[in-house]
C-alpha cells in the first residue's frame, strides 16, 4: 500500500525518479532507451507515461514498464519498488545490483537492507536516505552533490 500523504508529493515522487538520473553513473550499456521501470504496484497511474512521453534522460529516449514479477525486470536503468514481503525486496535488490540498476522505494529500511535510493517526504519535504555501499556494489557511481542532499548517507554493507 503506497504511503504517500497527498498527491503532491506523488507528482514530486514522479519528478525524483527521472531528476536523480542527473546524478547517477551507470556503467556503459548500448541500449537506445533509458528504462524506468516498477515493480508490484503502480502508485502513480498513467503519470509517468505523461511525464516521460516526450523527454531524455541521459540523451536517450525514456521508456516506462511495469512489472510484477522480477523475472521480467530485464534491462532497466533505474527500478522503483512498492513490493511489501521481505523477502522478494531482498531477491529484487539482489538482481539490481547484478545488472547494474538503481533501485528506489519510500519502503522504511529499504536503504538499511541494501536498497540504494530510499526516499520519502517528512513535512512535505524529501527526505532521503542513500546507501552508498550498495550503490558501489552495483557499480552504480552516485554524485556528491547528491550525497550532500541526503539526509543520511549509509557507507556500510547491508548485512
Amino acid at each position: 500500500m503506497p504511503l504517500f500523504a497527498t498527491n503532491q508529493e506523488r507528482d514530486l515522487q514522479a519528478v525524483f525518479l527521472g531528476r536523480f538520473a542527473k546524478f547517477i553513473e551507470w556503467p556503459q550499456n548500448n541500449r537506445d532507451v533509458f528504462v524506468i521501470t516498477l515493480i508490484d504496484e503502480n502508485p502513480f497511474g498513467d503519470l509517468l507515461d505523461k511525464l516521460y512521453a516526450e523527454k531524455t534522460i541521459h540523451g536517450k529516449k525514456v521508456k516506462i514498464k511495469y512489472v510484477t514479477k522480477i523475472e521480467d525486470i530485464g534491462e532497466s536503468d533505474i527500478l522503483f519498488i512498492t513490493l511489501d514481503n521481505s523477502e522478494e525486496i531482498n531477491s529484487v535488490i539482489k538482481y539490481a545490483q547484478k545488472h547494474s540498476i538503481l533501485t528506489i522505494s519510500e519502503k522504511r529500511g529499504f536503504a538499511q537492507r541494501g536498497g540504494i535510493i530510499q526516499l520519502t517526504f517528512v513535512m512535505q519535504k524529501p527526505y532521503l536516505v542513500i546507501n552508498y555501499s550498495s550503490s558501489l556494489k552495483s557499480s552504480i557511481k552516485i554524485r556528491s552533490s547528491l550525497l550532500a542532499i541526503a539526509q543520511d548517507v549509509i557507507k556500510k554493507e547491508a548485512n
